[in-house]
């Protein structure tokens, strides 16, 4: 145990992981992993935390713990997870706040708590210390406690203005766009994670398609990304219903700009249904000039943008 007072370690723990991470946005990109990881898009096509197995919820605490470590490579401690600022400090994870347990071990160190809601896209982290008068009396068969309501409100919650987890896109879309998208079957043959991908474009134009949004809806594929683009993918079968779809290489992002579209990053998408438009307004492409579509506009077959 420390020499210093307990509030000199909070203070310290604060100070040290607020030096690491000063924005939250590494804890908020670690949890976001975690979750991703756990639904295993790419070869179980699951998208909601509902979906797991009881074995697998139990498990997020664990891989929350693993990943922090590797993030921030902490030192290990020896009744801890963690040695932060040379403190002992355990990782506790829960889908609720107040859910976390503490063994008797812990009583009297401090502790990392982290809460995610996937739904909300909301998560949060602080530091408590695990002493007797902020943990319950009773206690689970394995002997461990959670904090009483006193004990939550006694939480170091750092980090509090950050806007949240980037957000799971399948879970939080409209339940009938998520059912036209995993309902979509090929015409002929069993490509159907082409015709779920092709599908998920034209249910979700003008936003920026994740990764882990593609290789869910095209689970099952070999190669899910490969399927958004050219040769074959949704770049060429969608262009005649008029629709972009532009990625992060080439002219893309100048396109995606000038089309007032957010630019996609490494490994994302994005859509957009075009038509011609008068000089200068809009994208040049191959010297003609586009802009997106409205509702009233006709269906004319996309460009193609040079590569």
């Amino acid at each position: 145990m420390s020499p210093r007072s307990g509030s000199s370690e909070n203070d310290a723990v604060a100070a040290e992981l607020l030096r690491l991470d000063p924005s939250g946005d590494q804890v908020a990109g670690v949890l976001r992993e975690t979750l991703d990881q756990l639904l295993d898009g790419r070869r179980r096509g699951r998208w909601s935390y509902s979906a797991l197995h009881k074995t697998e919820k139990t498990y997020m605490g664990t891989l929350v713990e693993i990943n922090l470590h590797r993030e921030f490579e902490f030192a290990d401690g020896d009744v801890t997870d963690y040695r932060i600022a040379g403190i002992e400090v355990d990782c506790k994870f829960s889908q609720s706040i107040g859910g976390w347990e503490f063994g008797p071990e812990m009583e009297g160190h401090l502790a990392l708590v982290v809460w995610a809601n996937d739904q909300n896209s909301a998560w949060r982290a602080g530091i408590v210390r695990a002493t007797a008068d902020v943990l319950r009396e009773s206690r689970n068969r394995d002997a461990k406690r959670r904090l009483t309501r006193d004990g939550v409100g006694r939480i170091r919650w750092l980090w509090a203005e950050h806007p949240g987890l980037e957000p799971n896109q399948l879970l939080q879309m409209p339940a009938a766009h998520r059912e036209r998208i995993f309902s979509a079957r090929a015409r002929s043959g069993n490509q159907h994670g082409q015709a779920r991908l092709l599908q998920l474009c034209r249910e979700l134009p003008g936003v920026i398609l994740r990764r882990t949004t593609v290789e869910t809806v095209g689970w099952g594929l070999d190669d899910p990304m490969k399927r958004m683009r050219s040769n074959g993918g949704a770049r060429d079968k969608l262009r005649p219903e008029g629709l972009l779809v532009l990625g992060h290489q080439d002219n893309d992002p100048a396109v995606a700009r000038a089309l007032s579209l957010p630019v996609p990053a490494k490994g994302q998408f994005v859509v957009c249904r075009v038509v011609p438009s008068k000089h200068s307004v809009g994208a040049e492409i191959e010297g003609s000039w586009w802009r997106q579509a409205t509702a009233d506009d006709p269906v004319v077959p996309a460009p193609v943008v040079p590569r």
